[in-house]
């Protein structure tokens, strides 16, 4: 089923590719799979369902980033956040799982990241 990103996931993408290009290149972050995504998630292309499970698990294995020491300064852990589509990307992803496929979205709310994704991006831990 095709699915076209939120604004407010296209611009965390967009902001992701901004930032990345002012940045010198050792300070760039993202792979090419993940500048890919952007660039989808920016223009608002429309992705398959496959793509925002992809999404989903990219947030839930690198929600350690979030606390690097870069992070607030927009190292390379924040760039590639961005680029995936930022918090609007995992709250977007956990909504269309959860409508999409409940059974996939609770294997996937088992697991410890996953869990920790929807405490910290769903009003009281649950997806809208």
């Amino acid at each position: 089923m095709p699915l076209r990103p939120p604004a407010d996931v296209a611009a965390a993408a967009a902001r992701g590719l901004e930032v990345r290009a002012t940045k010198p290149p050792s300070e760039r972050g993202g792979t090419e799979v993940g500048l890919a995504r952007a660039r989808d998630l920016s223009n608002r292309r429309v992705v398959s369902f496959d793509t925002v499970l992809r999404m989903a698990r990219y947030f839930a294995r690198h929600l350690i980033d979030r606390e690097g020491a870069t992070w607030s300064e927009q190292g390379k852990g924040w760039q590639a956040w961005q680029l995936w589509g930022g918090d609007a990307g995992v709250r977007w992803a956990l909504t269309v799982m959860r409508r999409e496929a409940p059974a996939l979205y609770e294997a996937f709310i088992e697991t410890r990241t996953g869990r920790k994704l929807r405490e910290q991006f769903t009003s009281s831990g649950e997806s809208q």
